[in-house]
């Protein structure tokens, strides 16, 4: 990722990422067929890490009665994967090192499957929180899922942006509060 940053991903070229690696080009493309390719295994593998971490957080024991709690840990378990990622967050969230359509599209999928996981465990919080069923039960879970991976995408920009301000667990604190906070609307 560092080559990415440092020379964008227009131009970063595969005979660069293999000198980097210490391999010759034909090893590098016996793992990967392109570029892009690459670049999405590199996400995958840090969207895997962040999802598994994120979740467990939220599930801790006393998530499902300690919803704010839960909150709380969730966004520190990501805002912790950024702190300890910093250069491929930066490639995610601040555009650094350009990418193209199939870089855009893989991120756009990502943020996807952490919305999707983020409504289907803040469903049970709609469910005990309102007398909401059915279909609006699930697009108010859908929409909750949906503003909590918006303020970590907003926390993942203000730590990357300021890490002399904040810590993963101080913007932690805030976001889950301030998600906790808005339930009033649900």
């Amino acid at each position: 990722h560092d080559l990415f940053l440092a020379n964008g991903f227009e131009g970063t070229s595969m005979d660069a990422i293999a000198a980097a690696a210490g391999v010759s080009k034909p090893v590098v493309y016996d793992c990967f067929a392109s570029k892009d390719e690459l670049f999405t295994a590199m996400l995958d593998r840090e969207e895997e890490r962040v999802l598994r971490e994120t979740e467990a957080a939220l599930r801790s024991p006393g998530g499902g009665t300690d919803p704010e709690g839960a909150l709380i840990r969730g966004f520190d378990a990501f805002l912790t994967a950024v702190e300890s990622s910093p250069d491929i967050y930066r490639v995610v969230f601040l555009g650094e090192g350009g990418g193209n359509e199939v870089v855009a599209a893989r991120i756009a999928r990502g943020l996807e499957r952490q919305a999707q996981l983020a409504a289907t465990i803040t469903h049970r919080w709609v469910d005990g929180l309102t007398e909401l069923e059915g279909e609006e039960a699930d697009a108010t879970a859908q929409l909750l899922g949906q503003t909590i991976v918006g303020l970590a995408q907003v926390g993942a920009r203000t730590l990357l942006r300021d890490p002399e301000r904040w810590t993963p667990a101080t913007l932690a604190e805030k976001l889950g509060r301030m998600v906790w906070a808005a339930r009033a609307a649900i």
